[in-house]
């Protein structure tokens, strides 16, 4: 993979569907993501090519690109518009509204030490020490912990008076960032997030909103921004967007493959539903269709599939219909492990082998602008892993559904911020697969 320096003012969790292709890609036809291609050529430089997290809501165009699916190595486009900067801020379990401000609600500001180092004295250590060290799965127990001197500003707790529901997801399996805290001590700073009751915490939009938070609150930090275009702005409500002719086709009772990419990491995980197209886009009529994942969950480079590595996450305990909303719903873990350990504690074995150059960059900390060096760890937007990567399932349509036209949701909810990614397709079911 190539390696590139890119720009970041902040690390924030951003991550779309890529196809089908979501309705929050509306501009990405839109003369400065048309013009947008990485890797740089000649006619490609500066803004047209750099992958950049859009801090500032100018030259984002740059901010969510994906695959190009055209077979070259490493191609990527900016088709998919700004469709990772559409989803919810401020969102807890047992609290009935997102308050659009808050995503790091008491914590934060945590460290962890490995071994007794904290991340800067681990960049003194000799290579050969560092090699020997596992920076994503330490062993359990007393390796990676976390700093007691950080823990002062912790206050784990929702985010609203009176929290009507409390976390259902304790394993440390489905868990993706400080996976060895004890479930709901002091130590879990991220008890209350998405991801410890999946499909629970409330939206503002089941469809995403244009800077993930309320109209009229304006651009905020973690992502909270969205270049204004002609076409929408910062604060729209993604279940107003018009649909999107994307050609899909789907039969009940079939399997068909979707995708997904980061652009930022915060772990957590994901689940699709369908929702009737000319009915009201909630997360009531989302929830009365889920739809069943089918097989082995694969992670794909450059769209192609012969580079691509499948794995089982029913073996690895990283997917679950337990204490899921709807109840009974199936979603599964995000099967990328982070980079940010001295942030974010121990996670899990990447499911790809990684080279030492990554495996150094993540034990000191140095992934900024080394974009390619890490093939299934961290992210995209300012760190060590490219856009080109998707995260690729086979969902049941469910048999019997109703011929006519849907909207698929990809819900994404995030365990390290009070985020949910979200994004919304068109997709017409047909017949079944039997008639």
């Amino acid at each position: 993979m190539l390696a590139t320096i890119l720009t970041l003012s902040s690390v924030v969790g951003h991550g779309a569907m890529t196809f089908p292709t979501p309705r929050n890609a509306i501009d990405g036809q839109l003369p400065a993501f048309k013009a947008w291609k990485f890797p740089c050529d000649k006619t490609h430089t500066g803004e047209n090519c750099s992958i950049t997290f859009c801090g500032d809501a100018k030259n984002c165009q740059g901010s969510c690109p994906k695959s190009a699916h055209n077979g070259v190595v490493d191609d990527l486009t900016a088709d998919n518009g700004q469709s990772c900067y559409w989803f919810n801020n401020g969102c807890m379990v047992g609290c009935d509204v997102c308050d659009g401000t808050n995503n790091h609600y008491g914590h934060g500001s945590q460290a962890f030490l490995y071994n007794g180092l904290s991340q800067n004295d681990i960049r003194n250590l000799p290579k050969s020490q560092l090699l020997a060290m596992n920076p994503w799965a330490p062993p359990a127990g007393d390796s990676m912990y976390l700093d007691p001197k950080s823990t002062k500003g912790l206050h784990i707790t929702p985010n609203c008076k009176n929290p009507t529901s409390k976390p259902t997801m304790c394993a440390g399996s489905l868990r993706t960032m400080n996976v060895n805290s004890e479930c709901g001590g002091p130590d879990d700073v991220y008890f209350y997030s998405p991801w410890r009751a999946p499909g629970a915490a409330p939206v503002i939009d089941s469809c995403g909103v244009a800077g993930g938070r309320h109209a009229g609150q304006g651009g905020g930090g973690a992502g909270a921004d969205y270049m204004n275009t002609t076409l929408t702005k910062q604060g729209d409500l993604g279940s107003r967007l018009p649909p999107l002719e994307t050609g899909t086709s789907w039969s009940a009772g079939v399997a068909y493959e979707v995708g997904w990419t980061v652009s930022a990491h915060h772990g957590g995980g994901y689940a699709y539903r369908l929702a009737p197209a000319d009915g009201p886009l909630t997360e009531e009529v989302f929830r009365k269709t889920p739809l069943d994942f089918v097989g082995n969950s694969i992670l794909r480079w450059g769209g192609d599939k012969a580079t691509q590595l499948e794995f089982n996450t029913t073996e690895r305990g990283w997917e679950t219909n337990v204490g899921t909303t709807p109840a009974g719903s199936t979603w599964r873990k995000f099967p990328v492990p982070t980079v940010l350990w001295g942030r974010e504690g121990p996670s899990f074995e990447p499911v790809c082998e990684e080279s030492d150059e990554c495996k150094l960059a993540v034990l000191t900390g140095r992934t900024s602008g080394v974009a390619g060096i890490c093939k299934c760890s961290g992210h995209s937007n300012g760190g060590p892993l490219l856009p080109n990567l998707e995260v690729v399932d086979n969902v049941m349509v469910p048999e019997g559904l109703a011929a006519g036209k849907y909207v698929l949701q990809w819900r994404w909810d995030c365990e390290e911020t009070d985020q949910i990614w979200i994004s919304c397709a068109d997709v017409t079911v047909t017949h079944t697969a039997a008639a």
